[in-house]
C-alpha cells in the first residue's frame, strides 16, 4: 500500500506513477519540509506511514500565503561592472531582490544576472507600498504640499448649512457627496457671514459648471439623434456605385456609378463616341485580361482617347506602355491624377477621326547631339544609337534613328543628319515625345539601355539636357542626352499645306498599289482597258510633281525661319 497525503492511496507503485502522470503532484500538495535522508530513513522504518503524515509535513494549496515583494532600488547614475560578479546598469534602471550584505556594496537581480554586487551609493530605495506612493504623488501635485489632507470634488457635492456651531465658529457649511453616503460629511466653518457666502459661492459655481457641461453633452447627443440631414446636403456626398449588369449599354447612367471593363471588351473604335460621352458624366475603369500571365501590358492610349478615367496596368513590367503612363501623370507634379484635355469635352471631338480631317497644329524639329555616362549591359563597351519617336496622335512614319557610335558609351557625339528631323503634331495634349537609347550587339540586334518620355505639353524649344531613365522610369545617375528641340505653331496657310501634302502622299500609296496589282495579275490586264494603266501612270506622275513642289515650299519656309543645316546644326 502506498499513501501520499491523507486521502490518496495506491495498491502499487505503478498506479501511483500513472496517476501523477496525468495529475502533477505540485498542483495538489506542497511539502512543508524538504525531503532529507533522515526523513527517508524514518519513513522506511515506520510500519504505519500514516503516523508520519499526522505531523502535517505537507501544506494544502489554500494554506499558502502569497510572498511579499522583495525590496527594489532605482539607479541614480550609470555604472559599468569592473568584475564578473558585478552588475552593469544605466540611470533609471530598477534592481530587484536587493540584499544588503554591507553598507557600501549590495546584491541584486538585473539584466538576467542574479545576486551580483553593485555600489549602494549609486541607487536609491523604492517603496513597495502603493498607498504611500499615491499619497506622495498627491502631495507633490498639490500646491499645499504636506498641508493637504485630502481632495473633495465640489461638483459632485451638495451644500447644506448647519445650524450647529463647530470649533468655536458660528457659521458652518456641510459638503456631502450626492452618490456616496459612505463618505463622511466635510464641514467648512467661518466666523463671518461674508466668508461663509464666499465659500458657498465657490462651491456653487464649481457644481454649476459641471452640471452645465454634462447638460450640453447630453443635449448634443439628443440633437444628433433627432436631426436629419437635408437631401440636398446628402446628394453632395458621392459614392461610386459599381454597375455590372448591362454595363455595355450607355443609354442610361448616373454620375455616381462606375463601370469596369476587361481590356478586350472595352468599347473603343466601334463605339468610341458613345464611350466618350459616358466618360464625360460617369466613371470607367479598364484592367488587363487574365490571360496576361507574363504581366505584359496593353496599349493604354486608345482608352485615354475615349476618356477612360482609370486604365490599370501591370506596374511590375517596365515597358513602353508603363513609360507613357508615367509621362502622362508627370504633368500634375506626379500627384496621381490629371485633368481630361479640354478638347474631349467639346461636341466636335472625335477620338478616331478620318485622315483627311486631321489638322497639323505644331511642328517639332529634334536633333540628338551627344550623350554621356550611358549604362552598360555587361562588361563590354556599348555601341549606342538613339531612336526618336512621336507617340500618340501623330503620323504613321513618326520615328527616326541615329547612326551607331561604336565602342563609346561615355561621351558619344552624333553628326548632324542631312535633313532636320521634323515631326507633325495633330493634338498636342495627347502626344508624347520619346527618346530610346539602344545598343547594337554583335548580331546587329538592338538592346535597351535607357529611355526618356515626355508629354508634348511640357516640351520647350532650345538646347536641352534630357535625363535618362530605366524601363521603370527611375532616374539613372549621370546619364543624359544633349538635344536641340524647336517647336513651331503651324499657321492656317501652313496647316492647309501640310494637309494637302498628307492627302497627296496617301493617294500616291493607293496609286502605287493599283499599279502593282495591274502589272502582277494577267487576268486583271485582260479584263480592263489598256488605257487604264496609262491614266494611273499619268495621275501618279502628276501627284509626284505636286509632292515635290510642296516639299520645296516647306524647305523654303524652313529657310525663312532660319532652320537649316548651316545655322541649326552649327
Amino acid at each position: 500500500m502506498f499513501v501520499l497525503g491523507t486521502s490518496t492511496e495506491f495498491e502499487s507503485l505503478v498506479e501511483l506513477v500513472s496517476y501523477f502522470r496525468k495529475k502533477p503532484l505540485y498542483r495538489k500538495i506542497k511539502l512543508r519540509y524538504p525531503v532529507t535522508e533522515e526523513l527517508v530513513t524514518r519513513f522506511s522504518a515506520e510500519s504505519n506511514s500514516s503516523s508520519i503524515y499526522e505531523q502535517k509535513m505537507y501544506v494544502e494549496p489554500n494554506e499558502i500565503e502569497p510572498a511579499l515583494p522583495q525590496s527594489s532600488v532605482k539607479a541614480l547614475y550609470d555604472y559599468r561592472a569592473l568584475r564578473q560578479d558585478e552588475l552593469s546598469f544605466s540611470k533609471g534602471a530598477f534592481i530587484h531582490n536587493v540584499t544588503k550584505d554591507s553598507s557600501s556594496w549590495w546584491k541584486g537581480d538585473y539584466g538576467g544576472k542574479l545576486q551580483h554586487f553593485f555600489p549602494a551609493n549609486y541607487v536609491e530605495e523604492v517603496s513597495n507600498n502603493k498607498t504611500v506612493e499615491s499619497r506622495d504623488q498627491v502631495k507633490e501635485d498639490n500646491p499645499l504640499g504636506d498641508l493637504c489632507k485630502g481632495v473633495v470634488e465640489l461638483s459632485k457635492c451638495c451644500v447644506v448649512r448647519s445650524q450647529q456651531a463647530k470649533s468655536g465658529m458660528s457659521y458652518v457649511l456641510t459638503l456631502q457627496l450626492k452618490d456616496d453616503d459612505s463618505m463622511l460629511p466635510f464641514d467648512i466653518a467661518t466666523d463671518t457671514v461674508e466668508d461663509l457666502f464666499e465659500w458657498h459661492q465657490v462651491v456653487w459655481d464649481a457644481a454649476q459648471r459641471e452640471i452645465n457641461k454634462q447638460y450640453k453633452i447630453t443635449k448634443q447627443k439628443e440633437n444628433e439623434k433627432k436631426d436629419e440631414v437635408a437631401i440636398e446636403m446628402s446628394e453632395l456626398v458621392v459614392y461610386c456605385t459599381p454597375r455590372s449588369k448591362e454595363k455595355e449599354c450607355f443609354d442610361t447612367y448616373t454620375y455616381k456609378e462606375i463601370r469596369s471593363f476587361v481590356e478586350n471588351k472595352a468599347p473603343m473604335r466601334v463605339r468610341a463616341k458613345e464611350f466618350l460621352k459616358y466618360n464625360n458624366k460617369a466613371l470607367s475603369r479598364v484592367y488587363p485580361k487574365g490571360q496576361r500571365v507574363d504581366s505584359s501590358n496593353y496599349d493604354p492610349y486608345p482608352l485615354w482617347l475615349c476618356g477612360s478615367h482609370m486604365v490599370a496596368l501591370n506596374f511590375q513590367t517596365g515597358d513602353k506602355c508603363m513609360q507613357l503612363n508615367s509621362a502622362l501623370f508627370s504633368l500634375n507634379g506626379q500627384t496621381g491624377y490629371v485633368l481630361q484635355p479640354e478638347l474631349m469635352r467639346s461636341d466636335g471631338y472625335d477620338p478616331y477621326p478620318m485622315p483627311d480631317k486631321k489638322k497639323v497644329k505644331y511642328t517639332v524639329t529634334v536633333r540628338v547631339i551627344a550623350a554621356r555616362h550611358l549604362p552598360k549591359t555587361g562588361r563590354s563597351i556599348v555601341s549606342p544609337f538613339v531612336e526618336i519617336e512621336l507617340c500618340g496622335y501623330s503620323a504613321e512614319d513618326s520615328k527616326f534613328k541615329t547612326i551607331v557610335r561604336h565602342d563609346n558609351g561615355l561621351n558619344p557625339v552624333w553628326p548632324a543628319p542631312p535633313e532636320p528631323v521634323e515631326f507633325m503634331v495633330y493634338e498636342p495634349e495627347l502626344t508624347f515625345l520619346r527618346f530610346v537609347v539602344n545598343e547594337e550587339d554583335m548580331f546587329s540586334d538592338p538592346n535597351f539601355l535607357a529611355q526618356a518620355t515626355f508629354p508634348f505639353k511640357g516640351i520647350r524649344s532650345g538646347y536641352r539636357s534630357v535625363p535618362l531613365k530605366n524601363g521603370f522610369s527611375e532616374n539613372i545617375e549621370l546619364a543624359s542626352l544633349l538635344v536641340y528641340i524647336d517647336v513651331e505653331a503651324v499657321e492656317k496657310a501652313e496647316e492647309e499645306l501640310y494637309s494637302s501634302f498628307n492627302q497627296l502622299r496617301r493617294r500616291q500609296a493607293e496609286l502605287s498599289n493599283e499599279l502593282f496589282l495591274y502589272d502582277s495579275h494577267s487576268g486583271l490586264q485582260r479584263c480592263t482597258q489598256p488605257q487604264r494603266r496609262d491614266d494611273l501612270m499619268q495621275e501618279f506622275s502628276s501627284n509626284e510633281s505636286q509632292l515635290h513642289k510642296i516639299q520645296d515650299t516647306c524647305r523654303q519656309k524652313m529657310k525663312d525661319k532660319k532652320i537649316n543645316n548651316s545655322t541649326f546644326y552649327s
